[in-house]
């Protein structure tokens, strides 16, 4: 075999390798969701039947007590069954006769993991690293806008009135700011607080600036975990400006990933090194904890609203009222990930 056919070997498998880690990824992802709420549900003695990994038929199965564990055909998610949860249930283990706020921990606890686990990826990242980024000004370039307004040393503390806390919010109200339009920063300096109407300016790459490089600090452990949480805070932040931005119609549908899309761009992140994959795989996994916790029916956060409306009413709502929302909403869930993987099968056979 010549050379040619060895490279495009390699690079064959190399794609298949980076293919097989993004979907184990995903399924890791599903399974920390799932666990959690299995481990809560277990915690507060409601019954388990099944703990699915996948969909469709199932290809591995084994029970241990109550609960019959397996592994099913299609990886594109998982889920737990529980006793009590769509029907009714005369069993004191079923989770409709349990009490409000442990049923709302069990639904709830899914998302949180999801989230907990961004927040362990992301502080096991930041402790690759020697110096972390301040919001201290170590230089000011000249002839750009913030060259006669900022000094070295100051200390940014806010920007158009909102406090900041992490460099990265700083340079994402910078870029999400009305194009050409000045922004208010607010500085520290000299124990007294400086503010300046600054327009930021387009880079080569098109990413707005300031003209100001950052200060940093020498990492220590606990700052891992610091600038882990902040990390973990500023991507929430970014899911729910990407969802705003979605709704009002600011950004196309077409930009949205279903299961298919996701293995893509994660493999494509696995290619491009482990900080990267890393990186991708804790945005995601944030990102499926947020996501959960919006109160759309059919999700777990469309669960807990209604049990804040049984917890304000005093009773709660009529199950088969309950359990049509649940149904209408996962139909619809259903369309727009039929509609969203149809788009990602389609830009994928366009790059082939």
């Amino acid at each position: 075999m010549g050379e040619r056919g060895c490279g495009r070997m390699e690079t064959d498998m190399t794609n298949v390798f980076t293919i097989i880690l993004a979907i184990l990824s995903f399924l890791v992802i599903i399974t920390i969701h799932e666990f959690g709420h299995f481990i809560t549900a277990k915690l507060f003695k409601v019954g388990v039947p099944e703990f699915s990994i996948g969909f469709g038929p199932e290809i591995f199965k084994k029970k241990k007590g109550e609960t019959q564990y397996s592994v099913r055909l299609l990886p594109l998610g998982g889920f737990v069954r529980l006793e009590g949860e769509d029907e009714e249930s005369s069993s004191e283990n079923a989770l409709g006769n349990k009490p409000v706020w442990q049923r709302m921990i069990i639904v709830a606890a899914g998302a949180t993991l999801n989230i907990l686990l961004g927040l362990l990826v992301y502080t096991v990242l930041y402790s690759q690293v020697s110096e972390m980024p301040l919001l201290k000004v170590d230089e000011v370039y000249e002839n750009t806008p913030a060259y006669e307004a900022v000094m070295p040393g100051d200390e940014i503390i806010a920007v158009n009135g909102g406090r900041v806390w992490y460099y990265k919010d700083f340079k994402f109200l910078i870029n999400t700011n009305d194009a050409g339009k000045p922004i208010k920063i607010t500085v520290k300096r000299e124990n007294e607080k400086k503010s300046f109407n600054i327009t930021p300016i387009p880079d080569e790459n098109g990413v707005y600036i300031i003209g100001i490089k950052m200060a940093t600090e020498k990492n220590s452990f606990l700052k891992c975990i610091k600038y882990g949480f902040y990390e973990t805070f500023f991507m929430i932040k970014v899911v729910f400006y990407s969802l705003f931005m979605l709704v009002s119609g600011k950004v196309p549908l077409s930009s949205v990933s279903g299961p298919v899309g996701t293995v893509s761009v994660m493999s494509e992140a696995a290619r491009n090194g482990l900080a990267s994959f890393a990186n991708l795989f804790a945005l995601l996994t944030v990102n499926i904890g947020i996501f959960n916790l919006l109160p759309i029916p059919a999700l777990d956060g469309g669960r807990v609203f209604f049990m804040l409306v049984e917890l304000v009413r005093g009773k709660p709502i009529d199950p088969k009222k309950e359990g049509m929302v649940h149904f209408v909403g996962l139909v619809l869930l259903l369309l727009l990930m039929f509609i969203v993987t149809i788009g990602d099968i389609n830009s994928l056979i366009g790059k082939m």
